[in-house]
């Protein structure tokens, strides 16, 4: 049976993917995400992450649409996120180039719009546009944080790591894309640096 030319390079394309992610498996633990006080990222902990310049939390614009896309704003308003794993594991650090589900730790309030917080990658159409926004589910969607500068110590970037089946594919750097007044999280666009911090509850 001959396999046609585009299958069969798709095919090619997935396995060398398999076997990258193996070979960077195979290396080890990670180092420990940091945040800005220097204490190791914890699982299923509230933290906010921020753009660094300018200082930007991220947050929803609940008015853009629904499922909202997740934006960087200039206000003192930092919605929580945690970070759980997508594999079972014992560690509950954070750790670079490891694969993560993002989730807002909040309650919408929104009955025309209620979606899960867990974070994706959608194609908006009127935009033409790849933007992260919510509404995912912790199969398909995962995200990574690595470094974004050896000389900066708390700098991260965002990456999205694209899941077909069982493939994980190469992953893809989150930027910020300026648009109709918006800094949106999306694939294109201009490269962003993140830090991170505990948000510690008041109660």
């Amino acid at each position: 049976m001959k396999i046609p030319k585009l299958m069969f390079s798709f095919l090619l394309f997935a396995l060398t993917a398999i076997s990258f992610q193996r070979a960077i498996d195979a290396q080890g633990p990670k180092e420990a995400v940091v945040d800005s006080n220097d204490n190791e990222v914890l699982l299923g902990l509230d933290y906010y992450i921020a753009v660094t310049s300018p200082f930007d939390g991220m947050s929803l614009a609940m008015e853009a649409s629904c499922p909202p896309p997740v934006v960087h704003r200039n206000n003192l308003s930092l919605l929580p996120i945690k970070f759980s794993s997508v594999v079972d594991s014992n560690d509950n650090v954070v750790r670079e180039d490891t694969s993560l589900n993002l989730e807002f730790n909040v309650e919408l309030n929104n009955s025309d719009c209620n979606v899960p917080t867990i974070w994706k990658v959608e194609f908006n159409a009127s935009m033409q546009q790849w933007l992260v926004m919510i509404g995912g589910d912790r199969s398909h969607n995962r995200f990574q944080i690595a470094k974004a500068c050896p000389y900066r110590k708390y700098f991260y970037q965002l990456r999205y790591c694209p899941v077909l089946g069982s493939i994980q594919f190469p992953c893809v750097t989150v930027r910020s894309l300026f648009k109709n007044g918006l800094n949106y999280l999306a694939l294109n666009g201009d490269p962003i640096a993140i830090v991170l911090g505990q948000l510690v509850s008041s109660t």
